[in-house]
């Protein structure tokens, strides 16, 4: 049996045009789920519906086989990064951590030596208020806080979206050593750091749909739309498919660039978005160079990846 099965969900927002509709996910004991999409895409509002924050129209969510709405938040006993605007800045970082542990009446040398750890590896000062902090600091302090007492499921949602480069590497690194064995789910905007992530499955959300859940290594032998192959570190160029003869090729500025494969007459003369999968060193943006255009493409007009 999964720890979490959700099938043939619906939701959308009263009074909004929103909607997530016909999702599908399932994930065992032990793994790791990514959810990758730009923003405003529902990433949030998923993880929101999987700890019974939103309560969705239609399907089915199981938690250990027993309905979502069943249970109470005690009894899901979900972790749920929050939303670093809810903290008070005159609270002190050591409180903010160890509040989980002390709920649940753990002994105060337990709570001490996390504390401990976390100012040894991330140099956060326990005595130090809220506001004092850094913006990457903060990004920890809340991780820190979700893995200080042992969950069913954490989900955690792109705490270090803005930092600098540098900065998200530290949380990631953080992040990925705290999931390692445990049943979690990442969601991030971030297609470079969403790859950074340890992660068993990934699901890649459009504002129009949700993907099947896949591996990297399937997303990348064959996106299933525009937001995947970014995900799998293609570059996406608009052009023409033409045919000249019994072959077919990708016109882009200017070019012809033969496409890997076969593809049907149906696209023949139409717009769409060709993935670019590089080869050797960068070349200029207006040209594809060493790069080999993939037999899968975006029509721009239907919205959707085209494969044979």
């Amino acid at each position: 049996m999964a720890l979490l099965e959700v099938t043939k969900v619906d939701f959308e927002y009263y009074g909004s045009s929103f909607a997530l509709q016909d999702v599908n996910l399932s994930l065992s004991q032990g793994e790791r789920l990514v959810i990758y999409g730009r923003e405003n895409s529902g990433k949030t509002t998923l993880l929101r519906l999987l700890c019974g924050l939103e309560e969705y129209d239609r399907g089915n969510i199981l938690l250990d086989g027993v309905q979502l709405k069943e249970l109470s938040q005690k009894q899901m006993d979900i972790g749920f990064s929050f939303d670093c605007r809810i903290l008070d800045g005159k609270a002190l970082a050591g409180d903010v951590i160890s509040y989980p542990m002390k709920l649940r009446e753990m002994p105060q040398e337990s709570v001490d030596a996390y504390l401990e750890m976390v100012t040894s590896r991330c140099n956060i000062p326990m005595q130090t208020q809220i506001k004092d902090l850094s913006d990457m600091q903060i990004a920890v302090l809340i991780l820190a806080r979700l893995f200080a007492v042992d969950r069913r499921l954490y989900l955690i949602d792109d705490v270090w979206k803005d930092l600098p480069q540098e900065e998200k590497a530290v949380v990631t690194k953080y992040l990925n050593d705290n999931i390692n064995g445990k049943n979690a789910i990442v969601a991030t905007d971030d297609s470079d750091w969403a790859r950074k992530i340890s992660a068993d499955k990934i699901l890649v959300m459009t504002d129009k749909q949700v993907a099947p859940v896949l591996s990297a290594e399937e997303i990348e032998r064959r996106p299933l739309n525009m937001q995947s192959a970014i995900f799998a570190g293609y570059e996406l160029h608009i052009g023409k498919l033409v045919k000249i003869g019994e072959k077919y090729f990708a016109h882009l500025y200017g070019k012809d660039y033969p496409v890997s494969k076969p593809i049907g007459d149906v696209y023949v003369g139409k717009r769409v978005c060709f993935a670019i999968k590089r080869y050797g060193g960068p070349c200029d943006i207006q040209e594809v160079g060493n790069g080999e255009v993939m037999s899968f493409y975006y029509d721009v007009d239907a919205e959707r990846i085209v494969t044979l």
